[in-house]
């Protein structure tokens, strides 16, 4: 089977991607395109010049797969004056519904289905914090900071050393960070786990606030990325309040 698939973005610019193997349409497009996620692609122009380009899955209007037996050759969409356009004689071939629908059993790993299936679903009003533990800075700014700051904005907040059930540690990280709307990752003490959460999280397509004490370095793979660097709880708390109402603006 071939798979195609057309993602109309915002400007009424769309994408379009032609004789890609299901697998590929799973991990590249589909998955991305629930989670918000940016992705890489040859971005055609109306008049058929193609150039690089990255693309927010955020601005993604609709995204419709056709399934052909056979290869295809030419076109399948067109630029329209609004939109795009599908080829007549491939209508018949919208398999959309029934590619979402079936999208978690083309995991092989039953945990990682699992997972999915979590992240599918609309996420809880939860801040999932990945943080060592056990130390007394660190302790102190998640109990003087970022609890009181999730109650303002009327979230709920958990870290993993407070859950309370008997299963495995590593899952309920990962099914928390799955089901949860934020994550606060504070990758002080450069733990490595709490940097594999952090790329887990960032996977997945969730929003994520990093924050680091001064103390500690960031390492070069996130230094890209934007941090709160703290030295007192007084400046975690100014900064993060100001990202989490960027992110919640109703609560303003």
């Amino acid at each position: 089977m071939f798979y195609h698939s057309v993602v109309l973005c915002s400007g009424n610019r769309f994408l379009s991607f032609i004789n890609e193997s299901e697998d590929y349409l799973v991990k590249n497009i589909v998955i991305p395109f629930i989670n918000g996620q940016v992705i890489s692609s040859d971005y055609t122009e109306s008049n058929g010049v193609k150039n690089k380009t990255l693309i927010n899955m955020k601005s993604a209007v609709s995204l419709s797969i056709y399934r052909t037996e056979e290869k295809v050759e030419g076109k399948i969409f067109t630029a329209g004056s609004n939109t795009y356009k599908v080829s007549p004689e491939f209508v018949k071939f919208d398999c959309t519904a029934e590619f979402v629908e079936n999208v978690r059993e083309l995991q092989a790993n039953p945990s990682m289905r699992s997972l999915l299936e979590i992240a599918f679903k609309e996420p809880e009003k939860q801040i999932f914090v990945v943080m060592k533990f056990g130390d007394d800075l660190l302790d102190s700014a998640y109990e003087g900071v970022i609890k009181p700051l999730a109650k303002e904005f009327n979230l709920g907040v958990v870290r993993v050393d407070e859950i309370q059930d008997s299963g495995k540690i590593n899952d309920q990280i990962l099914e928390n960070i799955a089901k949860s709307c934020l994550i606060i990752s504070d990758l002080s003490g450069e733990r490595p786990n709490c940097y594999y959460e952090t790329g887990f999280a960032h996977a997945l397509g969730k929003d994520i606030i990093l924050t680091i004490h001064e103390d500690s370095d960031i390492h070069f793979d996130l230094s890209s990325h934007r941090f709160i660097q703290w030295k007192t709880e007084k400046v975690l708390r100014d900064q993060l309040r100001q990202r989490l109402q960027s992110l919640f603006p109703e609560k303003n």
